[in-house]
């Protein structure tokens, strides 16, 4: 389990450096847009109160197609076209089901909205920092944040966790789990303003990016244990099954979905790069 683990662990980073600094960003907004619909497929499957296979697909449509509307220049546009196709098939299958044997309930109408569009936008904001200079390095910046704030927590809970129990919805979690994700978050910034500023020779403000990995860990937490919640309520393990050793599309990327948006809007207005 850990060997595969660490192997598509592997497949995914040379997968994000692929993306991120050699093909066009039309490639990652494609990724990113199958990326979104199949994480939209899997929440909207474990929360949507889901009686017909259609309350599934409006949201994964608006979910490839939010992406695709930043990629070319349409964002704002694709987002409130969304909104409106949402809310007129969802609570159309409301209106038409009701009465009937497996009605649309109020809370499935809800769960898509809010999926169909939360999701994408959040995701879109990769392919939003992707596409400005020095692009590729502020989407590996983002995931740079994630990947050593979770490395960091399971690491010092596994070597120093003595203190468990902090929080109900993730009882293995520990004190001591999250100061090394914090401390790890700081580090792994660092080394990459580091590696930034004396080989790729991009001038780089320190204390910037340590306020970016400060704020990007309490993104990076808040967001693993959102989804965490998610799964306990509906007394699930995992998402899904699509990528061995880690579970679904949410279970991999549930932390960036919080971190990426901060990312966009901190180098939007006060850029470290």
């Amino acid at each position: 389990m850990l060997l595969t683990r660490t192997i598509m662990a592997a497949v995914l980073i040379a997968l994000l450096l692929v993306l991120s600094l050699w093909l066009p960003p039309v490639w990652m907004a494609v990724v990113i847009a199958l990326l979104a619909a199949i994480a939209v497929w899997e929440l909207m499957h474990t929360v949507g109160g889901v009686t017909r296979w259609r309350l599934i697909a409006y949201p994964a449509l608006t979910a490839a197609a939010i992406p695709l509307g930043y990629y070319f220049g349409r964002g704002a546009t694709a987002v409130r076209a969304s909104l409106v196709f949402l809310m007129v098939v969802l609570f159309a299958e409301a209106v038409f089901t009701y009465g009937t044997e497996k009605p649309v309930r109020f809370a499935s109408v809800m769960a898509g909205l809010f999926i169909g569009i939360l999701v994408p936008f959040c995701l879109s904001t990769l392919l939003q920092l992707r596409m400005r200079e020095n692009g590729g390095a502020l989407v590996i910046m983002a995931f740079v944040i994630t990947a050593m704030s979770d490395t960091g927590g399971y690491f010092g809970g596994m070597f120093f966790g003595r203190h468990k129990g902090v929080l109900k919805c993730s009882p293995n979690k520990s004190l001591e789990g999250f100061i090394g994700s914090f401390l790890f978050g700081i580090l792994g910034i660092l080394i990459f303003g580091v590696i930034m500023d004396k080989a790729a020779d991009i001038p780089v403000n320190y204390g910037l990016l340590i306020l970016y990995a400060a704020l990007g860990n309490v993104t990076t937490q808040i967001g693993d244990l959102a989804f965490s919640v998610i799964k306990r309520e509906h007394q699930l393990k995992d998402y899904g099954n699509l990528i061995p050793g880690h579970g679904g599309v949410l279970d991999r990327f549930d932390s960036i979905i919080f971190t990426a948006p901060l990312v966009y809007l901190l180098v939007s207005n006060i850029p470290a790069l």
